[in-house]
């Protein structure tokens, strides 16, 4: 499968979800600061330079995985090269990060991410960014 399919697989599941929202009966401005509430809590422990909390979450998350060997995976483990994740496991993984963590992850950022570090690197950013676009 190429990256074209992968994005329209993302495409679709993205889809699905505003589907999903667009029918939940609440208003638009409390669905929005429901969501915010939500990717709060779920990047709660990303703030404040918890960088070991996050580290710990993203590593669990990646050994859960049915396809890697949980004995393998450390802070630097390449998801490709030493874990063996294809284009396809990728996308699921990072899928199942964007759930575990409420965000959403562009494309070209996923592309990016090669190991934990690297994930830990953009949750610290994003959670950085929304701190300080929400203080007054």
């Amino acid at each position: 499968m190429g990256r074209t399919c992968h994005r329209e697989i993302r495409k679709a599941m993205n889809q699905y979800a505003s589907f999903i929202l667009r029918h939940v009966r609440i208003g638009a401005v409390a669905r929005d600061r429901w969501l915010f509430g939500v990717a709060a809590r779920g990047m709660s422990g990303a703030t404040g330079g918890d960088a070991a909390e996050v580290m710990n979450r993203v590593m669990e998350l990646v050994k859960k995985y049915d396809r890697i060997d949980a004995s393998k995976v450390t802070e630097t483990a390449d998801f490709q090269k030493d874990l063996g994740l294809d284009s396809l496991d990728r996308v699921e993984l990072v899928m199942a990060l964007e759930q575990e963590f409420s965000i959403d992850i562009p494309d070209e950022t996923a592309d990016k991410l090669a190991c934990c570090s690297h994930v830990v690197q953009f949750l610290l950013s994003q959670s950085q960014n929304n701190s300080s676009s929400s203080s007054p």
